[in-house]
């Protein structure tokens, strides 16, 4: 991810790169998995709750198997997305 920012010509300020993200999200081996949705190659991102955010443990737990969109903060040293709110998309 960090290297999409700086191949675009901008230098990437962890607090300030903000995603909003859309797909499947998965359980696997306790962590959650949002795999992207209207990509040419699958892409899967590590989702993890942020502490004082809309999106808490369980309302991932509930996106389970579920089409959603997530907002969030991309956390540099883990490269995962700490999510910040998750929407369950309609229909899914």
């Amino acid at each position: 991810m960090t290297q999409a920012i700086r191949d675009a010509g901008f230098t990437p300020v962890p607090e300030q790169v903000g995603l909003t993200l859309t797909g499947v999200l998965e359980s696997r081996s306790g962590r959650y998995v949002l795999v992207l949705d209207r990509m040419q190659k699958s892409k899967d991102v590590v989702c993890v709750p942020a502490s004082g955010g809309e999106a808490s443990e369980a309302a991932l737990r509930a996106g389970v198997g579920r089409t959603v969109q997530i907002e969030g903060r991309w956390r540099f040293d883990g490269d995962s997305l700490l999510v910040e709110r998750i929407t369950i998309q309609p229909g899914s």
